[in-house]
């Protein structure tokens, strides 16, 4: 007998949820792109910005704002590919984003000259324990899993 033909509402209801999920991240994936391909068009005019500044440094905090920022996007970006490709998300993913999002905020405050040392110390602190979680995903994925590839 076929399973399918059987196939209670509790199958329908999750094959739906796929489907639109799946339809979800689809249509978030060229968003994304957009949204990439604009940041970038943004630090392009912001070299404008760099240009008529009083100072070389004063026109850099807007591009280098701008250049971390959009290591973050690609971070998020990557883990939207990866969740279309096996409709999972790879915490190593999260996290390197996560990394990368305070990575962007500690080299902004750095250059900016307004992190007081408590301040880098509890960002420095929260690096070090996402990098553990990091290793131990990496560390502990299931068996088949290819987060090994991912380190």
């Amino acid at each position: 007998m076929n399973p399918q033909v059987n196939a209670g509402p509790t199958d329908f209801m999750s094959r739906s949820f796929r489907k639109v999920v799946d339809l979800v991240v689809k249509l978030m994936i060229p968003l994304v792109i957009v949204a990439l391909m604009m940041g970038i068009a943004k630090v392009f005019l912001n070299l404008w910005a760099v240009w008529k500044s009083p100072t070389i440094a004063s026109g850099f905090d807007i591009l280098v704002t701008d250049v971390l920022s959009m290591f973050v996007v690609i971070e998020l970006l990557r883990s939207i590919i990866e969740y279309f490709e096996v409709h999972r998300i790879k915490i190593t993913f999260i996290i390197d984003a996560a990394v990368v999002f305070v990575l962007r905020e500690i080299m902004i405050g750095l250059y900016k000259h307004v992190l007081a040392a408590a301040d880098v110390a509890a960002l420095a602190t929260l690096l070090l324990v996402m990098g553990a979680f990091r290793i131990a995903a990496v560390r502990f994925s299931p068996p088949g899993s290819s987060h090994a590839a991912d380190a």
